[in-house]
């Protein structure tokens, strides 16, 4: 990457030089022309890449309610490709044609063609940790459905519907081998399709993660081998799945740990206040692998909706389940590319905290708890559980880890920031004012193994 740069610079260096005795170079004419300066220049012939050769890069972005995938490459920044997933593309066919509208009816939610989605968390096929690039995974969070897109040929080859959640927006995480892709529930609802009131809401109503079972050489989710796990009604949000010496284990956020149904319509204070009011919320800690197995089993089962769910209490039974109170209102979960941090964002905390995974182990190892919810969940003690915490700013969102050992990238949605910090050595590098309310941030394989800054 210096060698490229430095080429850069010389190759710019050596038009500038190319004065002759005709006068100045094409070159500096364009520039007066336009009105640039060198450093426009450069920064031109940065992302500059002739017709015909490759981007170092590419990258997948979910298109929201548009309802497909955006491929771009990097440096050039041009769009490669618009992948048709939940939404028919009459520009290129997708949903008119035999194949592609035999894939767009797999997501009928029960009995219902759905021609639209809310494309959100793109995530790649995973080897040891590291994008492979042989699949992509995307959820829609309006309708709670998973899409495999083959990347042999950029087209989408599947879409699943969650037959429990109502609405899904942790997904898709994946298991560091592409074993499990991973969907947690937004809105918590009664598992199945029957109506209940909302004051049932504590008793009835759940959350959950689905493990959707991938078959490799298939290239499909097989959705009989799939299984989800039960957990209370807090608002579930993102997920990460455990690496290196946490590989085995996953770890879901969640807002409202209040339980919270109430609003203006009653004469209570805004939901928005009343699910805000604890000073923390909780992250879920599970054991993929060991549920994977209690799955197997169907005394550790109900079938719901003719799928597998693994009840809260079985977890609890067999130490596969535990909470740690977290950042109030979190969003962001990320695990440190070794796998022994969990850094965990707040949207209404101006801190980052930093969750060391030997000491969550440690504590879960001497049964060490400071008691149970109200669903009989074990909770672990927040500052045993913390390596430590960071003062970011206003709005903390998502996280993306860098190049450099400890280096970590993070969006800070009320102070419009990017903040480079390093999560080992607990302090702020650098922070960079961006144009409007940032949200969503990435780096180059910045959630995998092997970041590339």
């Amino acid at each position: 990457m210096v060698r490229k740069y430095l080429n850069i610079v010389i190759t710019l260096g050596l038009l500038f030089a190319a004065q002759t005795v005709f006068g100045e170079s094409a070159f500096q004419t364009i520039m007066k022309k336009r009105g640039l300066t060198e450093e426009d220049a450069l920064a031109a012939i940065k992302v500059y890449n002739p017709s015909g050769k490759h981007d170092e890069y590419y990258v997948f972005v979910g298109g929201g309610q548009s309802g497909q995938v955006l491929v771009y490459g990097v440096p050039s920044m041009r769009p490669l490709k618009y992948i048709g997933v939940f939404t028919p593309e009459p520009w290129q066919g997708y949903g008119f044609d035999t194949d592609s509208k035999e894939v767009l009816r797999q997501g009928n939610v029960r009995g219902r063609e759905i021609n639209w989605g809310d494309v959100h968390h793109p995530a790649l096929s995973e080897t040891n940790g590291k994008y492979d690039g042989e699949y992509l995974f995307v959820n829609d969070k309006a309708n709670a459905r998973i899409a495999v897109i083959d990347l042999k040929y950029f087209e989408t080859s599947q879409i699943v519907v969650n037959p429990i959640f109502k609405s899904t927006h942790g997904g898709a995480f994946l298991t560091p081998n592409t074993e499990y892709v991973l969907d947690t529930c937004q809105y918590a609802a009664p598992l199945t399709n029957d109506y209940y009131p909302i004051e049932a809401y504590q008793d009835v109503y759940k959350g959950g993660v689905t493990f959707w079972k991938f078959d490799r050489k298939k290239g499909k989710i097989q959705q009989e081998e799939s299984f989800s796990l039960e957990f209370p009604p807090y608002m579930q949000d993102l997920t990460d799945v455990g690496k290196g010496i946490s590989y085995g284990w996953a770890f879901t956020n969640s807002i409202n740990s209040e339980l919270y149904t109430g609003g203006i319509e009653k004469g209570l204070p805004p939901f928005e206040a009343g699910c805000s009011r604890n000073d923390t919320d909780f992250l879920h800690i599970y054991n993929w692998k060991k549920l994977a197995l209690l799955a197997k089993d169907k005394k550790n089962i109900k079938i719901i909706n003719g799928h597998k769910v693994i009840p809260i209490e079985v977890a609890v039974k067999n130490n596969a389940l535990f909470l740690v109170p977290e950042n109030k209102s979190p969003h962001g979960v990320d695990v440190s590319p070794d796998g022994g941090y969990i850094i965990v964002s707040g949207k209404l905390d101006t801190h980052a905290s930093v969750y060391d995974f030997n000491k969550i182990m440690k504590l879960i190892q001497n049964r060490e708890f400071e008691g149970k919810d109200l669903y009989g969940i074990p909770i672990l003690d927040m500052k045993k559980s913390l390596y430590g915490q960071v003062e970011l700013g206003l709005g903390h969102l998502h996280n993306t880890f860098g190049k450099e050992e400890g280096s970590i990238y993070s969006s800070l949605y009320v102070d419009s920031q990017v903040v480079k910090w390093d999560f080992k050595k607990l302090k702020v590098i650098d922070k960079i004012g961006i144009h409007y309310n940032i949200g969503h941030i990435e780096a180059m394989e910045g959630k995998s193994a092997d970041p590339q800054g």
